[in-house]
């Protein structure tokens, strides 16, 4: 009834890492893969293991690379509330959650059901026979556009972007979801041959069946996600031509107009129409994004022959940046989605120089306050700070953002400016209390600003709210280091490698404090390890050499 992983590493027949990690929580339905979380004081982590059920075998998560250790990608509440009923989320913070739910609820679908019961229990039945119950959401009954959109609020991957005061737990059945975000995602020269995993509305929408059911005076019923899927029952459970049944309802021979033609594929018009319809026209396929994965896609179409490596090339060819959800999106829009994008999801070559195009061209119509967070943000990500300390200066910048505020105190620390990164450090944490990795870059700032029990301060709570925060250890040892604390200095060391073999800084910072303590040999072994796992830096050869002489 409970579930570990065991990361180990062995030298020759020796152990010499092990690290045990009990999974809490299983997502996933497990017909195509099963991932697993931990859960930390209510800091929610991705365990870096998944099940691909399809294949049966264990693999990394997408994203993990298999030589390192990585306990800690923390899960965010736009994870959460995609891949679960709507989580305890606490404010303030990048994973932490009061309380996680055990599987997707009615709410997902249906909206908040207070109402609802609070009237069936006054005993207000209503006859849905003759009038809709106002007290709960029937998808039903909704347009086929706001019916989408339920569906899309979570199988509609992209690159997003929040509009003011939105979040990834603002949307509610019945909303329009243009009215919470953009999605935007890269349109290659033909999208038809690769495509990531939650696209399954996006792929619907491009075919000829779902346009033309949409057609005015089409007399056909508008195409949903629901003409084919009934949400209360698992897919596994239908009839072995369910499909087939809902493609017939309109393509039938007897059904056929001239706008919806039938079936001439020989050897399905001989057995009566009554051939396998998905397998031609909307046929399996690997995914973009996920490994050991075959999913039905969406794109229905005709069949056309394989493609020549040429095409296959050519296809791939970035043709536009598209907006999935809403119709207008403005400029700025546009650059926060390639922002989002190349920082979240890729660094494809241009995206920061075409968020740079749509930046400029919105100051036709932002405000400098509404341009200074993706500003800054540009800047960040090319690496280029002097203009953010700049842009600052002249700003307001009492209205940016906890995330603004973090990469205006990085400028600031690149520059060693360690009065000023503390003062935006401090306010990005006063946004978000509850932001560990916030809390981390200021208690660094303080330290190498010399306000070492200040550091001290801000790392001690860090470690109390999540003892496996691997890299506070390293740089909570490096703070003692500097008070002349050697042992507490040697413990935090051990410590961050014992969670995670792979800390550069912490083998470096061990071998220093051997070295510089007299003990040769131990400083001898972790340089070792420190000329095996970084070789191309001369600085740990240099220091190698001087110990072996």
């Amino acid at each position: 009834e409970d579930l570990f992983v065991k990361e180990y590493r062995l030298a020759g027949r020796d152990t010499v890492h092990q690290r045990v990690e009990q999974i809490d929580y299983i997502v996933g339905s497990g017909q195509h893969t099963n991932s697993h979380m931990r859960d930390e004081n209510g800091f929610v982590y991705q365990i870096p293991v998944t099940w691909y059920s399809q294949d049966g075998i264990w693999d990394m998560p997408p994203g993990f690379g298999s030589s390192e250790s990585q306990f800690d990608r923390p899960i965010p509440e736009a994870c959460m509330t995609c891949h679960n009923a709507m989580p305890g989320f606490v404010e303030g913070s990048e994973n932490r959650f009061s309380h996680v739910p055990e599987g997707i609820d009615c709410e997902r679908c249906h909206g908040p059901g207070s109402i609802h019961v609070r009237e069936m229990d006054a005993g207000n039945l209503v006859d849905v026979s003759q009038e809709a119950d106002l007290t709960i959401v029937n998808p039903r009954r909704l347009s086929p556009v706001i019916q989408m959109d339920i569906c899309e609020s979570c199988h509609n991957q992209g690159a997003t972007v929040y509009r003011e005061g939105m979040g990834p737990s603002s949307f509610r059945p019945g909303m329009r979801l243009e009215d919470i975000q953009s999605v935007f995602m890269p349109r290659d020269a033909d999208s038809t041959s690769s495509f990531v995993m939650a696209s399954h509305p996006v792929r619907l929408r491009m075919s000829a069946c779902f346009e033309g059911s949409h057609e005015p005076g089409s007399g056909l019923p508008p195409m949903t996600c629901l003409t084919c899927h009934n949400p209360h029952i698992s897919i596994e459970s239908y009839e072995e031509d369910h499909y087939e049944q809902a493609c017939q309802s309109c393509h039938a021979s007897d059904a056929a107009s001239a706008t919806i033609p039938s079936c001439t594929e020989p050897t399905v018009v001989s057995a009566g129409g009554s051939g396998d319809c998905v397998s031609c026209h909307m046929p399996d396929s690997g995914t973009s994004d996920i490994p050991h994965v075959v999913i039905t896609d969406h794109y229905i179409r005709t069949p056309s022959p394989p493609l020549t490596s040429d095409e296959v090339d050519e296809r791939k060819r970035l043709v536009r940046f598209a907006s999935l959800v809403g119709s207008a999106p403005t400029d700025l829009d546009f650059a926060k989605g390639y922002l989002v994008y190349f920082e979240e999801m890729g660094n494809r070559p241009g995206f920061l120089d075409s968020a740079a195009v749509h930046l400029d061209r919105a100051r036709q119509t932002a405000s400098p306050s509404e341009l200074a967070p993706s500003l800054i943000r540009l800047d960040y990500l090319r690496g280029d700070f002097a203009p953010i300390r700049s842009l600052v200066g002249s700003l307001d910048d009492d209205q940016l953002d906890a995330w603004t505020l973090q990469r205006v105190g990085e400028s600031f620390a690149i520059g060693e400016n360690w009065d000023e990164a503390v003062n935006y450090f401090q306010r990005a944490v006063n946004l978000a209390p509850g932001h560990l990795r916030f809390r981390r870059k200021l208690a660094n700032a303080l330290s190498s600003g010399n306000q070492l029990n200040a550091a001290l301060d801000i790392y001690n709570p860090i470690l109390t709210d999540d003892p496996t925060f691997d890299l506070v250890y390293n740089d909570r040892g490096f703070t003692y280091v500097l008070l002349g604390d050697n042992a507490s200095a040697e413990d935090d060391f051990l410590h961050a490698l014992a969670l995670n073999p792979n800390i550069e800084m912490a083998l470096a910072n061990l071998a220093s404090l051997y070295y510089n303590t007299g003990r040769t040999a131990d400083a001898l072994a972790y340089a070792e390890q420190l000329v095996r796992r970084v070789p191309e830096n001369p600085a740990y050869r240099q220091f190698l050499d001087l110990l072996a002489e």
